[in-house]
């Protein structure tokens, strides 16, 4: 049997498996009418009344029946219905006007939301089960590998407006590249937020994934471009800043399309903040991309942030005021590190997205790159060990008191017979 084969043999029994639930469900919603329907019937629909059955089994019926299904809990309402008033008769007692509004809305509305369910696929599966999907898709670009000793990396993300995927997405890799470890990792901004970008972010993010550490980085965001030209959304573009940096010797290189700049936080030189000069046109506008290149050391006890511009800039804020908020927030962060004898910045990132957006209707995203910096040494002890001592100093103190000539005095006595 070959793998075509074996493939439909399992989905035909997945199939199988799938129906008889969808008939159970149905079963359930036809037995809880009917049990409903009699019930109202001998209490006079005092004790149970028909119209809150109707809109109960409605409710629940329409999240997970398909149409046909509704269409059949639709007739037994109906036959529920005729078949209380039959008995009890028809009166305002038995159901009042706005109760019967309300089963008719009711009913309206599971039909028609079964039948955009089954136009979209999704029988069985819900909405929300899908976006949530597509936020694990997403999320799992962004996990950071093992990283070596003597780096902190954070990455936090944030929708615009609470909702659960965004149009930002972070893929990273690292690479083994000869005795060196290179961090590649890309910061992506697709055009739009929330769910309605998040579609397109998904589709992109894998092609990131694939380009990610598998093409030179001269290459990287060229080919990114390619594959969104050739995509043609209404809204195809999307910026990005991508960013390779070895573990090792801390040097990295950044390459941007349309994105806000990294900033580098160094504590010990004047001025403490430096800006990415690298600059590059957005992905998915012109068939090709002009860049500038910046290459610049992490010095240890520095840190790269890179964020997108959600986070520094809106409406009624300049990106260069978000991002001079930004630098106040991580000097005032690391000068309370310090304070407290901290060498590390835990969770900068989840500080900086909370503090710094003035708004929150944009996505967010923000990373944090930190070189750990080196613990201060003991200061050498002051006694200087006897094995260091030279040995023409040894040799003087040890010479006998004999051999050492007296020192001629400064003034000689005169003797006797000179004075006779």
């Amino acid at each position: 049997m070959s793998g075509t084969d074996l493939n439909r043999v399992v989905q035909r029994m997945l199939a199988r498996r799938q129906r008889p639930s969808e008939w159970a469900a149905l079963a359930t919603a036809l037995v809880a009418l009917a049990a409903g329907t009699a019930g109202s019937i001998a209490t006079d629909n005092r004790q149970i009344k028909i119209a809150s059955v109707v809109i109960v089994v409605g409710v629940l019926s329409s999240l997970i029946l398909a149409f046909r299904f509704m269409l059949i809990v639709v007739i037994a309402v109906v036959l529920a219905l005729s078949a209380v008033f039959a008995v009890n008769g028809l009166s305002q007692d038995q159901l009042s006007t706005s109760g019967l509004l309300m089963v008719i809305v009711v009913l309206t509305v599971m039909v028609i939301q079964a039948a955009r369910r089954d136009r979209l696929g999704l029988r069985q599966v819900s909405a929300e089960t899908v976006i949530g999907l597509i936020r694990d898709r997403l999320l799992v670009q962004a996990q950071l590998p093992e990283i070596p000793p003597g780096w902190t990396i954070d990455i936090e993300q944030r929708p615009a407006d609470g909702a659960a995927i965004a149009g930002d997405f972070v893929s990273n890799r690292l690479i083994q590249d000869g005795t060196s470890n290179v961090l590649h990792l890309a910061v992506v901004d697709v055009s739009g937020s929330g769910i309605a970008a998040a579609p397109r972010a998904l589709l992109f993010s894998g092609a990131v994934g694939g380009l990610l550490g598998s093409v030179d980085p001269a290459d990287f965001l060229p080919a990114a471009n390619d594959y969104l030209n050739r995509q043609q959304w209404s809204l195809g573009f999307a910026t990005a800043i991508y960013l390779t940096l070895d573990l090792d010797t801390g040097r990295y290189s950044i390459r941007t399309a349309g994105h806000p700049p990294a900033i580098h936080y160094q504590p010990c030189e004047t001025p403490p903040w430096r800006s990415s000069p690298a600059t590059g046109t957005v992905l998915g506008v012109l068939p090709e991309l002009g860049d500038v290149v910046d290459e610049y050391v992490l010095a240890p006890g520095d840190a790269l942030f890179l964020y997108t511009d959600g986070v520094v800039e809106d409406r009624t804020r300049d990106i260069d005021v978000g991002t001079r908020r930004l630098q106040e927030v991580v000097e005032r962060l690391a000068a309370t590190a310090a304070a407290t004898g901290a060498h590390e910045w835990p969770e900068m990132s989840r500080h900086l997205i909370s503090e710094v957006p003035s708004k929150r209707d944009d996505d967010r995203t923000v990373v944090t790159i930190r070189r750990n910096p080196v613990p201060a040494l003991t200061p050498p002890s002051e006694t200087v060990p006897a094995e260091t001592v030279p040995a023409e100093t040894v040799a003087a103190e040890t010479v006998p008191a004999e051999t050492v000539p007296a020192p001629a005095p400064d003034h000689v006595a005169p003797s006797a017979d000179a004075i006779r």
